[in-house]
């Protein structure tokens, strides 16, 4: 009898932990800092208040390995029901069947990095844009006022730069991955270029409104500094710097500790001063197509993509925007980051997009370095992307 007993109470516990277990989500996400973390843990333990009998397992990823640790675990089938992806990340996962199609009515401009075949693969939950930086002192100091044109500002980085050895007109970014082509990509835009057709069949580096707009920036480059995201900040806030690329993180930095120079956050501009685009990207929540709580992964998704829950992270990060309309600041340079934001486009969503953009930093680090003229350089980077969708539209023909 008490064989039986025992036998009967390991069972009963045994199921008792497997409906706990089903009740599980598992969640990988990237935001592991001492001030974002808590605000993560605190949003789960909200959701999982509303939602009884849902738990939520949070595991941390990081920039350095997250995405391997994605691919690796879909190809175990092991994937985590709801995923934090970079908007770059989602073509790439959503083209192979991997992501549940979702629902949302935000801003169109803002779902496209997560279209895929007409479907919606994932839902913004925080975005952020890159803005030009102008400090103001050392354009009063060299004469001139804040530029509104290219060639206006194309002179005022020549006068900076002329200042002497420790100033520098324009922070241009050295080969850094991901990074690179988020500098660049502001100028191609804002002149009217593009990286792929409409229809993502082809590439469209090798047009001239391309070409002018990597000569205007390597102009810009020979009269700065190539250097680190991270030097060139430093090098600004230090007031040697004229103009830089950035996003909201710089300026929550100069909003801590203040400088000594007065600065202000300008919008991208068109050569002859227009309204520019700039670029756009952030983070995305998913859901595996394989779940098995497909409801309540979706569930948290949305639950954690709610205005007051997305302004909540927005904070504790200290940059970044909820992915909704009507957002509104007091401080100048907030607003003008709010601007940037709604004239601001993504990457064009190609399952391609982390092989197409080392082509493209590739591209701009050979130029950097004078290893052929624009022209050529875009060119020979425009066959090998479209030989790089043509081996893909073969492929996915066979």
């Amino acid at each position: 009898m008490r064989f039986l007993a025992a036998i009967s109470l390991i069972l009963s516990l045994s199921c008792s932990d497997m409906g706990k277990e089903d009740n599980t989500i598992n969640f990988w996400q990237f935001w592991s800092d001492a001030n974002t973390k808590p605000v993560i843990e605190r949003l789960v333990g909200e959701f999982e208040r509303e939602n009884p009998g849902i738990h939520v397992k949070i595991t941390d990823l990081t920039w350095a390995n997250g995405h391997e640790k994605l691919v690796i675990s879909f190809a175990a089938k092991a994937a985590p029901d709801v995923m934090e992806l970079g908007s770059d990340w989602i073509a790439e996962f959503a083209a192979n069947g991997l992501l549940a199609e979702q629902e949302s009515g935000l801003r169109e401009n803002y779902l496209y990095p997560a279209r895929w075949n007409d479907g919606l693969y994932a839902v913004p939950w925080m975005l952020d844009t890159r803005i030009l930086y102008f400090n103001l002192d050392l354009l009063e100091w060299v004469g001139l006022g804040v530029p509104r044109t290219w060639d206006e500002m194309a002179g005022a980085c020549a006068r900076v730069d002329s200042m002497g050895e420790d100033y520098f007109g324009f922070g241009c970014n050295s080969a850094e991955r991901h990074r690179l082509y988020k500098k660049f990509l502001p100028f191609l835009w804002s002149n009217g270029g593009q990286v792929l057709s409409e229809d993502g069949s082809t590439a469209r580096l090798d047009s001239p409104e391309a070409i002018r707009a990597l000569e205007y920036y390597l102009g810009l480059c020979d009269c700065g500094l190539i250097e680190s995201q991270r030097r060139l900040e430093e090098y600004f806030r230090e007031g040697r710097i004229g103009f830089v690329v950035s996003g909201g993180w710089l300026l929550r930095q100069l909003k801590l500790n203040p400088p000594s120079f007065k600065y202000r956050l300008v919008e991208f501009f068109t050569p002859t001063g227009d309204t520019g685009t700039s670029f756009f990207g952030g983070e995305y929540l998913a859901v595996s197509a394989d779940s098995k709580k497909l409801e309540a992964a979706k569930k948290l998704a949305e639950f954690l993509t709610r205005r007051e829950n997305s302004q909540a992270l927005c904070v504790a990060a200290g940059f970044g925007f909820p992915p909704y309309g009507n957002l509104e600041a007091a401080d100048p340079d907030v607003a003008a980051e709010i601007r940037q934001l709604e004239h601001s486009i993504s990457n064009p969503p190609t399952p391609l997009w982390v092989d197409i953009e080392q082509d493209i930093e590739d591209a701009i680090e050979a130029a950097m370095f004078r290893h052929g003229t624009a022209s050529e350089i875009l060119t020979t980077a425009n066959k090998a992307i479209n030989a790089k969708l043509e081996s893909y539209r073969l492929a996915e023909t066979d």
